[in-house]
């Protein structure tokens, strides 16, 4: 009797489920997931200093290389020594009508503005501000630079953009030596913002070209602002020897 029960109990339980089963292996591959890491990159230039002395540029970097600005910029298309770089300039020209403006030694009738908006060059200086040097202020100035800037970002995100300071002129018309002073700083300072703001380089021509009274040396200007040969190959090798290599400074972390 006691056996019939035993094996009635276990046909139930089989009926049931309730066997006890061997326990299964965990899926290796659910267990061996490899952990996930966030990189960015880190960029440590301090957009605030001027571009700190380099080895000189090789020949090849003028390939890819815009030089824009006023007439001041025309001494590299006049008397420079790197023939495959890009010189524009506007003679007197007025930055805000810069859409308006025809470059100069050309025969398209293209404005600077047309050659920046559509340029594919990778590194681009800028000479801007001394014909507008007796502003009283350099607000609307810098509005119509910072939206320059910002086109070519948004052409471009990762164009090298070199904004080149005003060097100090022997003097200008109109403006007693205090006020030029004074006029150039406040240009500079509203130039050094647009640089900080917009993680664009920026160069001091001055550390090159200034005599120790803080004005242009005499003999590297034909007329007390625009360069002549010898200014003009200074200008270049400061250039040249003031170029900054993103991988010194921007580096990939992973965490």
């Amino acid at each position: 009797m006691m056996k019939r029960i035993a094996v009635l109990t276990m046909i139930l339980c089989l009926l049931a489920g309730c066997v006890t089963k061997e326990p299964t292996a965990p899926d290796a591959r659910a267990s061996s997931n490899p952990e996930q890491f966030a990189c960015r990159a880190i960029d440590s230039y301090d957009y605030y200093s001027d571009v700190p002395t380099t080895e000189a540029v090789a020949e090849s970097y003028y390939d890819d290389t815009l030089f824009a600005g006023d007439s001041r910029m025309g001494a590299l298309s006049l008397y420079g020594t790197h023939p495959t770089a890009e010189v524009e300039y506007v003679t007197s020209l007025n930055l805000m009508l810069i859409q308006t403006m025809k470059v100069d030694e050309r025969d398209d009738g293209i404005t600077l503005y047309d050659v920046l908006n559509t340029t594919a060059k990778n590194n681009i200086y800028l000479l801007f501000g001394i014909n507008g040097i007796r502003n009283k202020t350099f607000d609307p100035w810098a509005e119509q630079y910072q939206s320059i800037l910002t086109m070519l970002r948004e052409n471009n995100p990762n164009v090298n953009i070199y904004i080149i300071l005003a060097y100090h002129p022997d003097y200008i018309s109109g403006l007693t030596d205090e006020q030029l002073t004074i006029q150039i700083q406040d240009l500079n300072q509203h130039m050094l913002d647009l640089a900080h703001n917009n993680y664009c380089y920026y160069l001091n021509p001055d550390y090159a070209l200034s005599g120790p009274d803080g004005k242009i040396v005499p003999e590297y200007v034909a007329d007390g602002l625009h360069l002549q040969p010898t200014g003009t190959h200074i200008f270049e090798n400061y250039i040249a020897t003031h170029v900054v290599r993103s991988d010194d400074y921007v580096k990939e972390i992973c965490e």
